[in-house]
């Protein structure tokens, strides 16, 4: 009896985690995108903790209630571009560095060779993490700019951060495909690694948080 409890509370924690991070990165799109004007789409960076925290399942959950408040809660269309986010939610699981036994990822700091080392080979991972995800973000929104906004000639109602670079590869006369995807990567170089690294310290965060008020 105890145990099954026990997988209920845990199962009610992470669907509130997943609750939580959805709502907070509407709060993130909203500050960043529509009050402050940033051209970084930057309101993946708590599905990109929970995944590094819990996993892929969570990751997936999170991207799909935030999908669901954006679509029905907030008079939100349902976006193609949700294809890029879960790609990137599977990517990050698969690359993210090894977790600790209960409390997601760590960090192990600079104190001692040891530890330093430690570190770096996180933030080798993590590099390789960000450059996975940078790649994947362009290829995959690119592909979903492409059939979606270019071949099935849907009408797009706002005016995209890449839309600026798209413009200029336009003028060079690249093929429009291409055009889709390039036209991302000066994007997603910086955003990509604001929802990685950003990702993952609040991921450590969040584990502290949970070891502390465990013991």
């Amino acid at each position: 009896m105890k145990k099954t409890s026990g997988k209920a509370a845990r199962f009610l924690a992470l669907l509130l985690l997943c609750v939580a991070a959805a709502l907070l990165n509407r709060l993130i799109h909203f500050l960043a995108f529509d009050t402050l004007g940033l051209p970084l789409f930057i309101d993946t960076i708590f599905t990109a903790a929970v995944t590094f925290y819990a996993g892929l399942i969570p990751g997936l959950a999170t991207v799909l209630l935030f999908q669901i408040y954006w679509s029905f809660l907030a008079d939100g269309d349902v976006s193609p571009f949700i294809i890029v986010t879960l790609v990137e939610v599977i990517i990050i699981w698969r690359l993210r560095p090894d977790s600790g036994p209960n409390f997601g990822p760590t960090w192990p700091g600079l104190h001692g060779k040891r530890a330093f080392a430690e570190s770096v080979t996180v933030f080798a991972g993590l590099m390789l993490l960000y450059i996975a995800a940078s790649v994947s973000a362009s290829v995959t929104g690119g592909l979903v700019d492409y059939v979606g906004f270019t071949r099935a000639e849907l009408y797009r109602r706002f005016f995209a951060p890449n839309d600026v670079f798209r413009l200029a590869f336009y003028g060079s006369g690249f093929h429009p495909l291409a055009v889709a995807i390039l036209s991302r990567f000066p994007i997603n170089l910086i955003d990509r690694a604001i929802v990685v690294f950003g990702g993952f310290f609040i991921a450590v965060g969040m584990g502290k948080v949970v070891k502390m008020s465990s013991e």
